[in-house]
């Protein structure tokens, strides 16, 4: 099965996703939104997006995301797999109505996820822990689109996973690693504290993540043969 990744910034990638991906026979294509590259609209390819050091906010500015927003309306109701991740929930979380806050419920480091009624009925989920442990990085929130089931939560961020149809928006990180981590720390003068958290905890955070990642591609491959 063909993965599409949407990268909307190059400090943003893919981490410990491309190499699992891999292990579990996915083929990845990686398109680059800031140098206006798309996926092809009329497959039901399952589709990724990553996260960014921009915002919603700064759509007039960097135009290749009110583009994103606009090709996530067609493919959200086209009921295309989708799984969006920190920016690209918040880009999700527009296209479908939802209030997007600037510098509102910021998180950084190790979080522990609370797992709602319904997220506890989703198939994102299936099989993890509740809480969940995984990884924070924003300045950003979102409240929920008109619409959505709301999964998971934090006590700061409410909005930590919404889905719609077939669409997830994750506000955390479930795809970093160590190598990510340090960067992220050193781009934004965070000291060592979030990568040292990150490093005490990383097994069941990888064991959690690696779960997410296999749950969203077993629904994408089953939505694939309807």
């Amino acid at each position: 099965m063909r993965i599409h990744i949407l990268q909307f910034d190059e400090r943003v990638g893919l981490g410990t996703f491309s190499g699992w991906i891999t292990a579990l026979g996915g083929e990845i294509t990686t398109w680059r939104c800031d140098q206006d590259q798309w996926p092809e609209k009329e497959t039901h390819e399952p589709v990724i997006l990553l996260g960014g050091y921009m915002g919603v906010a700064d759509r007039e500015r960097l135009p290749y995301l009110q583009k994103s927003v606009d090709w996530l309306v067609t493919q959200v109701a086209r009921k295309r797999p989708l799984l969006a991740i920190c920016l690209g929930s918040q880009l999700l979380a527009h296209a479908l109505g939802g209030k997007v806050y600037s510098r509102q419920r910021q998180e950084k480091g190790i979080i522990k996820i609370g797992v709602t009624a319904a997220g506890q009925h989703d198939p994102l989920f299936c099989n993890i822990p509740n809480p969940l442990v995984s990884f924070a990085w924003h300045s950003d929130s979102f409240d929920l689109p008109p619409g959505a089931w709301h999964l998971a939560e934090t006590e700061i961020c409410s909005g930590q996973t919404f889905r719609y149809h077939n669409a997830w928006g994750v506000q955390f990180h479930p795809e970093v690693d160590e190598q990510v981590v340090a960067d992220w720390c050193r781009r934004t003068d965070m000291g060592t504290e979030p990568l040292e958290e990150f490093c005490r905890q990383q097994q069941i955070y990888f064991s959690h993540s690696r779960k997410l990642l296999e749950n969203f591609l077993s629904f994408a491959a089953v939505a694939d043969q309807r």
